[in-house]
């Protein structure tokens, strides 16, 4: 009782409100920083209340609120009225081997903390005016030639499913009228975190160069993109059951790295063999050889304006 009325009076009045759930993440951590800039009063939900109010101790703009410490009705209240909830939560896809109990904890990662959200948005009297619930590009499966848009079908494989239940968890809210989109995030670039951080240090030993045959497309995109087209779906109604968030211009692999060389002033001569790939880090491997060319139709047509379209500029903005 006393935990209710306690989040009752933090978000009295409180009309721009939004919920982020896994706010201590690559992307969490960017989108926060961005809702502040736009005066949005911030809710983080996490199992760690130490670990994020180190992330965002200065912000006075931030409540932090422990899921474990939770019941359900105080939920309810933090969901209550939301601008918007976020959901960007799930373990990691490419810190271990992939093996059947590996891949039980990265389908239940997402699809049980997505169920709960949407059992707690169920029970609010005033709903969240949207739900936002990360996905990937992954939901496409491996398509090595056609431009892909967010009308494209998913495909088979164990990532595809993945992404396709996710969603289809995340969607059950619309059952409650919340305007629900799933954002399927391509590769982010960050100089301090994700898939970059681990690319640049062969091209830092002067062992730089593609993986695979380098023909796979990248479909990439900018931290500071992943942040605006979050916050464009937030704010934007038109925007509804599925956004991709890659830069319009996708490259191959064997560009993807040659850009990075030239950043760096660095040689991308260097191949890295499938085989050897397949042997350092198993299954995750055919994810990197394989690739989609993803296209950003719905930002655009929507009038979103990318910070960085073209990847060497995005390059730059991060080494330089």
């Amino acid at each position: 009782m006393f935990c209710t009325l306690f989040v009752n009076q933090i978000f009295h009045n409180m009309s721009e409100k939004i919920v982020i759930n896994g706010a201590t993440g690559l992307i969490g951590r960017k989108l926060t920083s961005e809702l502040l800039k736009r005066d949005y009063k911030v809710v983080i939900l996490t199992r760690n209340i130490e670990k994020a109010r180190n992330i965002f101790s200065h912000s006075s703009n931030i409540s932090f609120i422990d899921w474990n410490k939770l019941n359900i009705q105080a939920c309810v209240d933090i969901f209550d009225s939301a601008k918007s909830v976020i959901n960007l939560s799930g373990e990691s896809l490419g810190w271990k081997r992939w093996n059947k109990n590996f891949k039980d904890i990265l389908y239940k990662s997402r699809i049980n903390t997505t169920q709960r959200i949407i059992d707690l948005i169920k029970l609010c009297k005033h709903k969240p005016k949207s739900f936002i619930c990360a996905s990937a590009v992954g939901y496409y499966g491996v398509n090595e030639n056609s431009e892909l848009d967010e009308s494209s079908p998913a495909g088979n494989d164990f990532l595809a499913s993945l992404c396709k239940d996710w969603e289809a968890t995340a969607l059950k809210a619309r059952r409650n009228y919340v305007r629900t989109v799933c954002i399927r995030t391509g590769i982010v670039l960050d100089k301090n975190d994700g898939a970059l951080k681990k690319l640049i240090l062969p091209f830092k030993l002067f062992l730089g160069g593609k993986q695979g045959n380098g023909k796979q497309w990248v479909s990439w995109i900018h931290i500071n993109d992943v942040a605006g087209l979050i916050t464009f779906a937030i704010e934007n109604n038109n925007i509804d059951i599925a956004l991709n968030a890659t830069a319009p211009y996708p490259v191959t692999n064997k560009d993807y790295c040659k850009a990075i060389g030239r950043v760096l002033k660095r040689l991308s001569i260097f191949t890295v063999p499938g085989f050897a790939l397949t042997l350092l880090i198993g299954e995750f491997a055919d994810y990197i050889l394989t690739g989609q060319k993803v296209i950003p139709t719905k930002a655009l047509e929507n009038g979103y304006k990318f910070e960085f379209s073209k990847l060497e500029d995005a390059l730059r903005d991060i080494f330089l």
